[in-house]
């Protein structure tokens, strides 16, 4: 089983007067729970932020990976993260592609299944060559893909909302200040989608985030302008 190697704390203020418990995907430095369980579930645990080298290393990891099983990987992206079968999958991921060259580093991170994800999502989305935002925006234009927490709905929200600037946070080298400045920039429309005054995410854990709900909304749509 793949443990957890890197914290991300989603904590959120709202109008009412009275404590909010924060929204974790995957859980935090400190969490109470999981709102998305596609690492553990709900259950507590503290972990050190992983390094830019760590970062980098999943983010080829993940790519090696959507080029080597592409249809495993497209497959599993496109289920519902929640479930057994999404978990047994990731993990036969992992081992079905131990020849990857940053193999060796990322098993060493025992890496989140969302950063897994978010990598070898964005590897999909981008391999075609096809311009991003506009596949994005194309995929806008359909009805939604299936969303399975609050925080995976915020974003697919910022997703269909903003395309260029999620186009222009995926442009960006991981672990850099540019990547920063894009992930930045997009936490006011999360919170709005979120529809709370304030919210938090690492870098690193939003662009996982908003990669996985891109390749579902550009899938579902590819899905239904295929039968149509």
């Amino acid at each position: 089983m793949i443990g957890i190697a890197l914290s991300l704390m989603l904590a959120f203020q709202q109008s009412q007067p009275q404590a909010q418990p924060p929204l974790s995907d995957p859980p935090g430095t400190v969490p109470q729970r999981s709102d998305r369980p596609d690492d553990i579930g709900p259950r507590s645990f503290k972990r050190e932020p992983s390094t830019p080298e760590g970062l980098r290393a999943i983010q080829q990891f993940g790519t090696c990976v959507a080029d080597a099983s592409t249809a495993k990987a497209r497959m599993t992206l496109a289920s519902d993260f929640r479930s057994p079968g999404y978990r047994r999958a990731m993990d036969q991921l992992v081992e079905a592609n131990r020849t990857c060259p940053s193999f060796r580093g990322y098993n060493r991170l025992r890496a989140s299944r969302l950063l897994f994800a978010g990598a070898m999502a964005e590897r999909l989305v981008e391999r075609d060559g096809l311009s991003v935002n506009r596949e994005l925006a194309k995929a806008a234009a359909r009805p939604a893909a299936s969303t399975y927490s609050s925080t995976d709905s915020g974003a697919m929200c910022v997703v269909r909302s903003v395309p260029d600037d999620v186009a222009r946070l995926f442009a960006t080298d991981v672990a850099t200040d540019a990547e920063k400045a894009a992930a930045d920039a997009l936490q006011p429309t999360l919170a709005a989608c979120l529809k709370t005054q304030r919210v938090e995410v690492t870098t690193d854990g939003l662009r996982a985030m908003l990669a996985t709900a891109a390749f579902r909304s550009i899938h579902a749509a590819t899905a239904v302008a295929s039968k149509s």
